[in-house]
């Protein structure tokens, strides 16, 4: 008979020290949420920088092993450009034509479209890719080239000599 007395005992200090865990977890998620600083706009060497090192790059990584077949390391690199994405509407240049030359990139209804359109169709690739259904991938590896384009004729300076 002590025995499940003792087993008593030992079931009550478990639910004791579970609803203790609970109460501190509780009063942990309480505390306020810390203020998150927004994260500052890139500068053009920022952005061109990010867009040469990593889109670029991807972009080109992609493209050979697409033509390869490899679906996994295509995707992968459709993954950095997706990821790329909130980087890229963080751009601190100016439209370069148009009713809204000169205002602020990061700011215009099109750029974060056609960023949500690169992220959106990267994503599309990625997952058409893994699967090794190339002829899906590549409707949406030329939706993210035709989205990167129309973004360029408007946002990408030119090149300087």
């Amino acid at each position: 008979m002590p025995y499940r007395k003792i087993a008593v005992l030992f079931l009550a200090l478990g639910f004791a020290f579970a609803a203790a865990g609970m109460v501190a977890g509780q009063a942990k998620d309480e505390k306020p949420a810390e203020k998150k600083e927004p994260e500052k706009p890139l500068t053009k060497a920022e952005f061109d920088d990010l867009m040469e090192k990593e889109v670029k790059d991807a972009w080109n990584k992609l493209k050979i092993n697409d033509k390869k077949k490899m679906g996994e390391k295509a995707a992968e690199a459709a993954d950095v450009i997706a990821a790329a994405a909130a980087k890229v509407l963080r751009y601190d240049g100016k439209v370069l034509k148009g009713e809204n030359k000169d205002k602020l990139a990061r700011e215009q209804k099109d750029f974060k479209d056609w960023v949500d359109a690169m992220k959106k169709h990267a994503e599309e690739y990625a997952k058409h890719a893994r699967k090794g259904d190339w002829t899906k991938a590549a409707a949406s590896r030329e939706k993210i080239n035709e989205t990167c384009g129309a973004c360029h004729d408007v946002y990408e300076p030119p090149k300087e000599k």
